[in-house]
């Protein structure tokens, strides 16, 4: 890993933020590149070599949400939210032609609901939102609502 670990709840709900869409990110420009050339799938699940470059980068984005997850776990628990993490880092690239499938090996709901529940941690650990943008109840917002107020 290239620093240490926040040590307060709201800098490590940050990160983790920051290591979800850096994943997300990477998963989708492996695809992109992936669905360049007509390929057939190898069932060894070993990317081509015109890939490396991609990989490297799904790897180390892989590697540091999954150094996370122990400690996004225990918040999800501690605050009785659902963990969404398990199944994102099982998720397996390469599987179809670019032919048979044009959806990603991660879905919008997978990736949505990765977000919700990072906002619910961070409004259960404490995180105010700006004067501006605070509502009376919270409880209420949709989480649309939850999603745009926690980025802006």
């Amino acid at each position: 890993m290239d620093s240490p670990l926040p040590v307060s709840e709201v800098e490590f709900i940050a990160a983790l933020r920051q290591a979800a869409e850096q994943f997300f990110r990477a998963v989708d420009e492996w695809e992109t590149a992936y669905r360049k050339y007509y390929r057939v799938v190898d069932p060894s699940g070993k990317p081509s070599s015109d890939l490396e470059g991609q990989q490297r980068d799904y790897d180390a984005a892989r590697a540091r949400l999954a150094a996370m997850l122990p400690r996004a776990r225990g918040l999800c628990f501690k605050y009785g939210i659902r963990d969404p993490w398990t199944g994102l880092l099982h998720s397996a690239l390469g599987q179809s032609t670019p032919q048979d499938r044009y959806s990603s090996a991660i879905s919008r709901t997978e990736r949505a609901l990765a977000f919700e529940t990072l906002i619910l941690l961070a409004e259960a650990s404490g995180r105010t939102l700006p004067a501006e943008e605070a509502l009376p109840d919270t409880d209420l917002r949709s989480p649309l609502r939850r999603l745009r107020d926690f980025f802006f």
